[in-house]
C-alpha cells in the first residue's frame, strides 16, 4: 500500500490570494489523478511480475481518493489479497497456521497456476491417494498403478509372449512444510514511487492553474 500525501502550506504561502484558496481542491484533484495512474500501472505490472496472476487477486487493488479538507491519496490491496502478496513484494517466509504449508509437486493445476479449492481433499477421497511421510518427505501421495509390459518367456528361440505386471513409482502430489521462502518479485512501491514523485507536481499545477482561471 502506498499513500500519497501534499502539504501545501509552502507552496500556499508564495501565492496570491485566489490561487492559495483553490489549492487545497486543486492538491485533491491532483492525488486522484495520480493515484489512477499508480493504480494502472500497478495493474499492468501485476501481469508482469507474477506468473498468472488470479482474477481474485487483480481484483484486489482499489483507491482511497483524497478531498481538499483530507489531502491523502491511497492506492493498495484489500486485507485478503495483502496476506499473501506482502511476501511477494518484500520477500521472507510463510509460515504454517497450522498443520503445514502445502505446496504443489505433481498436482494438477488450474490455468493460473494454482490448485483449485478442495483439490487435495477431492485427490484424498480416491483410494490410491494418501496422507503420509515417505522416505522422509511429508505430503499427498498417488500409490502406484499396476501397468503391464510385453516380455518373452519360455527362451530366446520358443517366440512365447506374456504380460508381466510391473509398478510404478509412489508420485508425490503434493508437499508439506513448515514454512516456505519467497524472494521479492512485485515491484508494487518501487514503480508507485516513480511515478509519483514524477506525476504530483505537474498534475497538482494543472488542476491549480484551471482552478484560477474559472474562480469568480
Amino acid at each position: 500500500m502506498i499513500e500519497l500525501s501534499v502539504d501545501t502550506r509552502a507552496i500556499g504561502r508564495r501565492l496570491n490570494s485566489i490561487a492559495s484558496s483553490q489549492l487545497p481542491f486543486a492538491a485533491a484533484l491532483g492525488i486522484n489523478d495520480v493515484a489512477g495512474q499508480i493504480r494502472d500501472a500497478e495493474q499492468s505490472g501485476l501481469e508482469r511480475d507474477l506468473d498468472r496472476p488470479a482474477p481474485f487477486t487483480k481484483r484486489g487493488m482499489f483507491v482511497a481518493r483524497a478531498s481538499k479538507r483530507r489531502l491523502v491519496g491511497v492506492v493498495g490491496f484489500k486485507k485478503v489479497q495483502s496476506k499473501y502478496l506482502g511476501l511477494q513484494a518484500s520477500g521472507g517466509k510463510r509460515r504454517a497456521k497450522r498443520r503445514a504449508v502445502v505446496v504443489p509437486v505433481a498436482a494438477r493445476l488450474n490455468k493460473y497456476g494454482n490448485m483449485p479449492r478442495g483439490a487435495l481433499k477431492r485427490q484424498l477421497a480416491k483410494p490410491d491417494v494418501f496422507s503420509g511421510t515417505v522416505k522422509g518427505v511429508a505430503g499427498v501421495w498417488q500409490r502406484p498403478k499396476r501397468g503391464a509390459r510385453r516380455t518373452k518367456l519360455g527362451g530366446a528361440q520358443s517366440g512365447r509372449v506374456g504380460t508381466v505386471g510391473k509398478r510404478k513409482g509412489l508420485k508425490l502430489l503434493a508437499a508439506y512444510f513448515s514454512a516456505v521462502k519467497y524472494s521479492p518479485r512485485l515491484k508494487f512501491e518501487r514503480r508507485a514511487k516513480v511515478l509519483a514523485s514524477r506525476e504530483i507536481g505537474p498534475a497538482i499545477a494543472k488542476h491549480l492553474a484551471y482552478a484560477v482561471k474559472t474562480a469568480r
